[in-house]
């Protein structure tokens, strides 16, 4: 039996891929944890964001949604799934070694704060996403715990060196997507 070749795609911004992506990110992330539709399809026809597709050419198995970010030498993504039916086969270390691959310069995201679970099965689900990313080269940076739109997070990468982005820099990452100065507002440290 011959094992599948994944590789990442682009994704084509038009609006019909856009509204496919949306409805992909409708599945797996919460109300709260989505930008508005208007805001995801802005970044993506202005450029911010680009996406990948994990896929073998025949399907779509997961996908990333991220942004280069000038003067920053790695990539910060701001969404990352497997798709439900796919998902625990392997394929999210699989996601994220094509990832590694593509950005070589290192990439940045966000987990929710697992001390900030409503109950201890939330924070039995964020620790487990966080030894997944840490299975897979990323560390959570010991100086980065923010409050981003009033939901607790932290920041994993696989930067060398911790003082590559900071508190302002990341505020100027949601000012970008929003395009709005609401950064210095709505993103604080969390100490």
């Amino acid at each position: 039996m011959q094992s599948k070749k994944y590789y990442l795609e682009k994704m084509n911004v038009t609006n019909i891929n856009i509204k496919v992506i949306y409805n992909y990110l409708e599945q797996e992330f919460g109300r709260g944890e989505l930008f508005p539709r208007f805001v995801i399809r802005r970044n993506f026809k202005k450029s911010i964001w680009e996406a990948v597709y994990l896929t073998d050419g025949q399907e779509k198995y997961g996908y990333a949604i991220y942004q280069k970010a000038p003067g920053f030498k790695g990539v910060f993504i701001a969404y990352l799934a497997i798709l439900p039916k796919y998902q625990s086969k392997g394929l999210g270390s699989e996601l994220i070694r094509q990832l590694n691959a593509l950005f070589p310069d290192g990439i940045l995201l966000e987990v929710e704060d697992p001390d900030a679970a409503k109950d201890e099965k939330d924070q039995a689900t964020r620790l487990r996403r966080i030894r997944f990313y840490e299975r897979n080269g990323l560390a959570v940076n010991p100086d980065m715990k923010v409050n981003t739109f009033f939901v607790p997070f932290r920041m994993m990468d696989n930067i060398d060196g911790t003082d590559t982005y900071d508190i302002s820099f990341y505020q100027k990452l949601y000012n970008r997507i929003l395009r709005l100065p609401l950064g210095s507002i709505f993103i604080k440290e969390n100490r």
